[in-house]
């Protein structure tokens, strides 16, 4: 068992005013290091915490590798004694008391000791150095355990409370006894407002100065902020730390589902194994995500589709569909997504995807072409898949132009993800004009108009004319 040791400073704080502008005027600063109490060698990875007064308790530092550390941003208003617990893996843990005032810079002029476990007598005293006897008031309250971090709206069935337990300790860490029971009384700080409550709402401790209620759920999902707190005989408050704990949503609303493909034009038409990502968001009726683990079934009428899926914790299932037979003899497919409500009704949702396939270029406009000198023409053309149907997402269009001509518009881009046809998604337009400032006679020329799809497969088309330019 580990004894805490407390070491009595007894010694001339040295106050020094910053001249630092970022300090403030109440800062107290505590510097100092942590030895080995036999050899005095110094001890890194020590771990220096506060743990009184209440408002400092989640102050903390690590000791360096010559066993230093420092302690900043300390604001006090008035003369406070502040509690710190030396402690690592290995030692007895040490308590230090240290008197502050507003805007101190304190140096503990004497090294932290911590004795080796087991080097004590073990004869029950504290040989001058522990704290003996028994326990004095609470000063501080401690979570020791917490079955779970997460559970369920009350409405699921599933786990709907965690218990957890706190423990009661005075100044040494010292836990309390029979003798000084104390009263805890939990408080929920904050949370999503749907009845979550905790029960028993005060709880008296034990013989080892323990604590244990619960936390059960509402009916609405969201963070729970709880606390312990105990009020001294003296009126002085006492604080745990807030805990958080995550309420998990309901079931399935129908209002609240929705599904997506991503990309949903994949060029699966020709090619077996090309895949699309199918996302479901799943809310329940309080607008909040359902449950985490949430099943979500998928089936599909074209290629296949990864059978089911579960929720994370923002209510969101993924699962993929993979081109292969049957494949729809227009390239169109829909993907139901479907769970079950808290009636046990089947909902879902459909998606459609389309299975692009070969690409090809017609409706070319003009044919030919006749460029004067500084002058320019207009095209149009059409790309499609043998079925009329956009080619998929990630398809590269480019025009290529012969010396002395320069392209724009729908010249040189990656196609964008669309399953139905139009503009910019099948039918597109661009312009070539004459950039040469060198004279030159009138000429042949090509230009071609190609597309690359994802797969790698290629459609050109070259457009032949010609182009002339005024001499000087």
């Amino acid at each position: 068992m580990k004894k805490y040791h407390l070491v009595s400073f007894i010694i001339i704080l040295i106050a020094i005013v910053s001249a630092c502008e970022s300090q403030s005027d109440n800062e107290v600063v505590i510097s100092g290091s942590v030895v080995n109490a036999s050899s005095n060698a110094p001890i890194p990875d020590a771990v220096v915490r506060i743990t009184a007064p209440q408002e400092f308790l989640n102050e903390s530092r690590v000791t360096d590798e010559l066993g230093a550390f420092t302690i900043t941003g300390l604001n006090v208003n008035e003369a406070t004694e502040i509690t710190l617990q030396v402690g690592k893996t290995g030692f007895d843990n040490t308590i230090v008391n240290v008197p502050a005032t507003p805007g101190q810079t304190i140096n503990l002029e004497n090294p932290i000791e911590l004795s080796e476990e087991g080097s004590d007598d073990e004869d029950g005293d504290d040989d001058g150095e522990g704290v003996a006897g028994p326990s004095a008031g609470p000063a501080q309250i401690i979570l020791t355990s917490i079955s779970r971090q997460a559970i369920n709206i009350a409405e699921t069935g599933d786990a709907i409370s965690t218990p957890f337990t706190f423990e009661v300790q005075d100044s040494a860490g010292r836990s309390l006894t029979n003798d000084n029971r104390a009263t805890v009384d939990f408080q929920i700080l904050s949370g999503p407002g749907g009845g979550e409550d905790i029960t028993p709402s005060s709880l008296e401790t034990n013989s080892e100065g323990k604590v244990t209620a619960a936390l059960f759920s509402g009916n609405r999902a969201g963070p729970v902020k709880i606390q312990a707190s105990i009020t001294r005989d003296d009126g002085t408050p006492v604080r745990s730390t807030p805990v958080i704990v995550a309420i998990h949503g309901g079931f399935p609303d129908s209002d609240h589902f929705s599904i997506t493909s991503t990309p949903s034009n994949i060029e699966g038409f020709n090619i077996n194994n090309i895949r699309s990502t199918i996302t479901v968001v799943l809310g329940d009726k309080f607008s909040n995500p359902v449950k985490p683990g949430t099943v979500v079934y998928f089936n599909t009428t074209g290629g296949i589709i990864q059978g089911s899926g579960v929720t994370n914790n923002d209510g969101i299932a993924s699962v993929e569909l993979i081109s292969a037979d049957p494949r729809p003899a227009n390239g169109l497919v829909t993907i139901t997504a479907s769970t079950v409500d808290e009636n046990d009704a089947v909902i879902s949702k459909d998606a459609v995807g389309l299975f692009s396939g070969i690409p090809q270029i017609t409706n070319v406009n003009p044919t030919t072409f006749d460029i004067p000198p500084n002058g320019g023409e207009n095209f149009t053309f059409t790309a499609t898949d043998q079925n009329g149907n956009p080619l998929a997402a990630g398809t590269r269009f480019t025009v290529e132009v012969g010396q002395g001509l320069d392209a724009n518009g729908d010249a040189n881009f990656t196609l964008g993800d669309y399953i139905t046809t139009g503009v910019g998604a099948t039918q597109f337009s661009f312009s070539v004009s004459d950039t040469d400032e060198v004279a030159n006679d009138r000429g042949g020329t090509t230009i071609t108009i190609r597309v690359t799809t994802p797969q790698g497969k290629v459609a050109s088309f070259p457009i032949s004319g010609f182009r002339a330019k005024r001499a000087n």
